[in-house]
């Protein structure tokens, strides 16, 4: 498809209970309508699994889209921010029955973001466009020597938050005049989880995530295992409570009883030197990461960035900068740009500059 018939993008990137759509236009240079739909959490938790919220949404985006009078035959494609499915690579992929199918599994991790693919080739297949995800949170490109993990039963998979970690690679590599294929980056996005990964020739290669890295807001990251089997184990503790302590009740929200950035912020302003130390052992688990990936890229790194909403706490990043500057240049980029990033993608896909994948 050449770029001139190509129209409107529809973006859908789906939250825990929110759903943002944007409408690009225009080859992608300008926004025609966006909104961030929050949803009522108490309905949210009423559905069984992930998947079981895809008729829900679907209703509430088509209302939105109908209540600005748009047209949606002015849609040349319709992209989801790419779920939990194993095996992914990096990039664009088409969405067809047989990803539907796999992203609606409820064996694949619980993640709002497999809503995506969901959501686009349901409101995409009737019209006869396309569906795409882009740069799935799963599409990594582990080196072989990064996925053994010392257990023969257990591959380490890597998750991280791919769709901004390129963007953002690529924001910083034009504004150097360089190709972000031709550099070697470490890329930190901190939000609510936080993951580091290696990138190199447009690839991650390795990668600190939620489970084997950092503590983050929500999440503890990786603890000592003897200490975790203990509480696996004593009597007290169900599965779900474990599966929270991973991911909800971990981090920072474990100690400080608190997974606002903000309040903590405050808190640290306000001569709470305990608060502080927290924070400052989540600054060194960090840094520590970034430290490690380095080795997976020979020392020779170009950028480290520093990207995600937690990039505009100033005693956090400071902790980092002071931890790990001896590594490489840190260009600290706060926020997300993962919706021009997912547009971008798809009409890279669309004018045939970039490969679309299939399963």
């Amino acid at each position: 498809m050449e770029a001139k018939e190509i129209k409107d993008i529809l973006v859908i990137n789906p939250g825990s209970t929110s759903t943002k759509i944007t409408i690009f236009t225009k080859n992608n240079t300008e926004v025609l309508f966006k909104k961030n739909i929050v949803h009522d959490e108490q309905r949210i938790m009423e559905f069984p699994n992930v998947a079981s919220q895809k008729n829900y949404r679907k209703v509430i985006i088509l209302d939105e889209l109908n209540a600005i009078g748009y047209d949606l035959e002015n849609l040349s494609a319709v992209v989801g921010r790419g779920g939990m499915l194993f095996g992914l690579k990096g990039g664009g992929y088409r969405i067809n029955e047989k990803m539907y199918n796999k992203m609606a599994s409820p064996e694949l991790p619980q993640h709002a973001s497999s809503l995506g693919a969901l959501l686009a080739y349901s409101i995409a297949e009737p019209m006869n466009i396309p569906s795409f995800i882009y740069d799935s949170t799963m599409g990594t490109d582990l080196l072989d020597i990064a996925k053994v993990t010392g257990i023969a039963e257990i591959e380490k998979y890597g998750a991280v938050h791919l769709l901004n970690s390129r963007a953002q690679a690529i924001k910083y590599a034009t504004s150097v005049g360089k190709d972000y294929k031709d550099m070697n980056f470490i890329n930190c996005h901190m939000g609510g989880g936080v993951t580091v990964n290696a990138m190199k020739g447009g690839k991650v290669i390795d990668s600190a995530a939620y489970d084997d890295g950092p503590m983050a807001p929500e999440r503890s990251g990786g603890v000592p295992l003897l200490l975790f089997k203990k509480l696996c184990f004593d009597g007290k503790h169900t599965e779900k409570d474990m599966e929270e302590l991973i991911a909800g009740k971990g981090g920072l929200y474990s100690y400080l009883g608190t997974k606002d950035a903000i309040e903590i912020e405050s808190q640290i302003e306000e001569g709470d030197h305990y608060a502080k130390m927290i924070v400052e052992a989540m600054g060194f688990q960090v840094a520590k990461s970034i430290a490690g990936l380095s080795c997976c890229l020979e020392g020779k790194v170009d950028c480290i960035i520093l990207t995600g909403g937690l990039a505009y706490f100033q005693f956090l990043v400071e902790t980092i900068q002071k931890y790990c500057k001896h590594i490489g240049h840190i260009e600290v980029m706060p926020g997300e740009s993962e919706m021009e990033a997912l547009a971008a993608g798809t009409l890279r896909m669309l004018t045939g500059e970039e490969e679309i994948k299939e399963l």
